[in-house]
């Protein structure tokens, strides 16, 4: 974050001294090996040395030194003034080499004039004689805000050039202010201008907000750049920062340190292997638009067992009769109601069930049944295994009264260490429900018919992991005294084998070896 030194507007007494003065180094002939800062230094060998899976948690000040590394980089090797370095790095999602792209492929003026530098781009280096802000001049001149006649010591302009009192400048940056964090992208007071209110302003006519401003300049550096984001937990200020070392690979899922909240570092949510980030986007969305329906036909309807049309029950009797192909089912257990006779006594022995397929009939609304079945199949399992990961979550904090009654409870004195296992039992619970309910969003997407085989090797897997899922929460849900630790911790470390198995399979490109 620049600060307004040497680059900023000043307003002296002097009357010469009040022009615009942009020095800066000498820029490099060119930009890939540009010396790092010190402080960068520093970071980058702070980074390799402690860092955990390429991620690490810091305080979003600590990410200051590395902003304004950038910032005098861009400001040396483009020779702009430093607020306007800042600007473009925005513009380009803090990446230098993005900008310097740009900006030397004789598109220069357009990224100026897009980024709102421009005019404070044209006064680099050379002082202008436009004086502003002087108080030597004791001329009136109107303000285009206020309509006043004021001293022309008090009027302030951008590089622009468009004049307003300081009073009116003072009332638009405090209403700018109001706009919370999206003050950064404020621009000028005249109507169709485009030119960008930066830290020099605020320095010039509202000093005390200078602070909030970089606040907020350093906020848009940690949502905008690819490399970091905030984490999600409410209240919590670290932030994760993506460390990449050639040649290395490591998850992109971030654990805070402070409260110990894992979240995907690339879209913010909690970890969601082995659906990719782009997908669990589509599949939310789907949710958000289908789910209600989703859930209404799965109350309230049943399809038909020979044509599989929805079938909505408005009487009491289970004798149903498609609308559809006509067919005659019970409505409990979707059989052929000719075998509800007397052959079974007159009750309903529902004991059997028949899956029906919706034949070859290729129109439209059986195309369409036909996908809201497939939608409904995968949407129902992860709804479901989302609701057990709920209630293991609520588990989890009922956990530890469980786990002092049956320290105290047993005969031998055992310790705390003793009675862990139930802890890493339930955390082992909310993994696997959580990879579990991924496992179909990721399913959902595998249409490919030539990878059927792959499909039905990822399905063994899924499979094998919801089986010995369900028996460790059979297990963790004991009373306690039925609880046996051996039991508990050998199925705990057996789910986590499976959970294992089935990232890893995805992970290599569901090949097995």
């Amino acid at each position: 974050m620049s600060t307004c030194t040497e680059d900023s507007f000043q307003d002296d007494d002097d009357d010469d001294a009040s022009d615009y003065d942009y020095s800066s180094d000498e820029a490099t002939d060119s930009y890939p090996n540009l010396i790092k800062s010190s402080s960068q230094q520093q970071l980058d060998m702070d980074f390799s040395s402690s860092c955990k899976s390429g991620i690490r948690m810091y305080e979003s000040s600590e990410l200051a030194p590395i902003m304004k590394s950038k910032i005098k980089e861009v400001t040396s090797v483009l020779k702009v003034p430093s607020s306007a370095a800042a600007l473009l790095l925005r513009e380009h999602k803090w990446v230098k080499t993005r900008v310097f792209d740009s900006y030397f492929g004789d598109q220069s003026e357009k990224i100026q004039e897009k980024c709102g530098v421009r005019s404070r781009c044209l006064f680099t280096g050379t002082p202008k004689t436009k004086k502003l802000g002087s108080r030597a001049h004791k001329q009136k001149r109107e303000c285009q805000i206020c309509i006043d006649d004021v001293d022309e010591s008090e009027m302030f302009a951008m590089p622009c050039g468009h004049e307003f009192c300081r009073y009116c400048w003072g009332q638009n940056i405090d209403f700018m202010f109001e706009e919370g964090p999206s003050c950064v992208r404020a621009t000028c007071p005249e109507s169709n201008c485009r030119e960008a209110v930066t830290e020099d302003e605020v320095a010039a006519v509202r000093p005390n907000l200078l602070a909030k401003f970089e606040a907020y300049q350093l906020r848009s550096f940690v949502e905008i750049n690819g490399m970091t984001r905030w984490c999600p937990s409410p209240g919590c200020t670290r932030v994760a920062m993506e460390i990449v070392v050639s040649g290395e690979d490591f998850s992109r899922v971030a654990e805070c340190d402070k409260c110990d909240t894992r979240f995907c570092l690339r879209c913010g949510v909690e970890p969601h292997s082995p659906v990719s980030c782009g997908e669990l986007a589509t599949w939310n969305e789907k949710c958000r638009n289908e789910s209600e329906t989703a859930n209404w036909i799965l109350a309230n309807t049943k399809p038909c067992p020979k044509c599989s049309s929805r079938i909505e029950k408005n009487q009491g009797c289970n004798h149903m009769s498609c609308p559809q192909c006509k067919f005659e089912f019970c409505w409990i257990c979707l059989v052929d109601w000719n075998r509800h006779g007397a052959n079974t006594g007159g009750y309903y022995k529902c004991n059997r069930f028949d899956s029906s397929s919706s034949g070859d009939d290729q129109s439209d609304a059986t195309r369409a049944r036909r996908e809201l079945d497939r939608y409904l199949h995968y949407y129902k399992r992860f709804h479901a295994h989302s609701e057990a990961q709920a209630f293991a979550k609520k588990q989890l904090r009922d956990t530890e009264a469980r786990m002092t009654i049956l320290q105290e409870s047993t005969s031998d004195k055992s310790t705390w260490t003793d009675v862990e296992f139930l802890k890493a039992a339930v955390e082992q619970l909310i993994e696997c429900r959580r990879v579990l309910k991924y496992t179909y969003t990721f399913a959902y997407y595998l249409t490919d018919t030539s990878e059927q085989m792959q499909k039905e090797r990822f399905e063994y897997h899924q499979e094998m992991l919801e089986r010995y899922t369900e028996n460790l929460s059979e297990l963790s849900e004991r009373p306690l005294s039925e609880v046996h630790r051996t039991d508990v911790v050998n199925q705990t470390r057996v789910v986590n084998i499976f959970v294992k198995n089935i990232l890893k399979y995805v992970e290599d490109g569901m090949e097995e070896n």
